[in-house]
């Protein structure tokens, strides 16, 4: 639940940007951002670790399920 609310807090920061306008966020814009990613990060990290769950490889098994499913 509090990766969700960290996830919502990182939306917030693009929520009523354009395309053009989201890839030219000011300075304080992408520091915030980057400790919101930070914060998504560490909840999920954390709750794999507590699933007894090897991220790496879930994230690399991840990846090759996409490439067979949408790669010619």
């Amino acid at each position: 639940m509090a990766a969700s609310v960290e996830m919502a807090e990182l939306v917030e920061i693009f929520q009523w940007k354009s395309d053009a306008e989201a890839r030219e966020l000011s300075d304080a814009e992408r520091e915030h951002a980057g400790q919101e990613i930070a914060d998504v990060l560490l909840y999920l990290l954390q709750l794999g670790s507590e699933l007894g769950l090897d991220v790496e490889q879930a994230v690399l098994a991840k990846l090759a399920d996409n490439e067979r499913r949408f790669l010619p």
